[in-house]
């Protein structure tokens, strides 16, 4: 049981560090980037998103993330409410709820989006490149869509990351 608790927290943690990673580093600093560049960013993105994977290397890695942590969080509570009311168990429950809220929003909203777009793109493509308004009103809106989305789940990530890391330090 040692040997499956050390094996689920290190591939619980490396997968959450670079899931929050590329959240964070997507949603503060790449979008807004490419936000300020216009077109040129635009084929930043699309490049991004069509060539290098990044999006189904994000969602491996928040499902690896979910499912070691759900699996580790069965084992550590065995849902004992004597556990879950103290300190520590509700510590990580809270955090726990936050990363499956994350999570969620990730694999199920987000990638809705992220399809929605690039099915949009494909027939602006398909059309000569040149969109209509009604695709650029709505990619616009997809876009402040996609925005609040990161932006709410940043939060949810920050609550799960500090929720699980000072869990075992909470006591009452």
């Amino acid at each position: 049981m040692t040997i499956l608790i050390i094996i689920l927290r290190i591939i619980h943690i490396l997968a959450g560090a670079l899931w929050v990673g590329a959240a964070f580093f997507n949603i503060l600093f790449l979008q807004p980037t490419i936000r300020a560049t216009g077109a040129d960013g635009q084929k930043v993105s699309q490049y991004m998103v069509r060539k290098t994977r990044m999006t189904t290397y994000v969602y491996a890695v928040a499902t690896l993330n979910f499912l070691a942590g759900l699996i580790l969080y069965i084992i550590i509570t065995g849902f004992r409410p004597a556990f879950l009311m103290s300190g520590y168990g509700l510590t990580l429950t809270i955090g726990a709820l936050a990363g499956i809220i994350s999570w969620i929003m990730v694999v199920f909203l987000v990638r809705g989006i992220f399809s929605r777009m690039a099915a949009i793109g494909q027939m602006i493509q398909s059309q000569g490149g040149t969109p209509t308004p009604e695709q650029v009103g709505e990619m616009q809106s997809l876009a402040k869509r996609l925005g609040s989305l990161g932006n709410y789940n940043l939060v949810f990530m920050a609550i799960a990351v500090v929720g699980m890391s000072t869990a075992r330090y909470i006591r009452f």
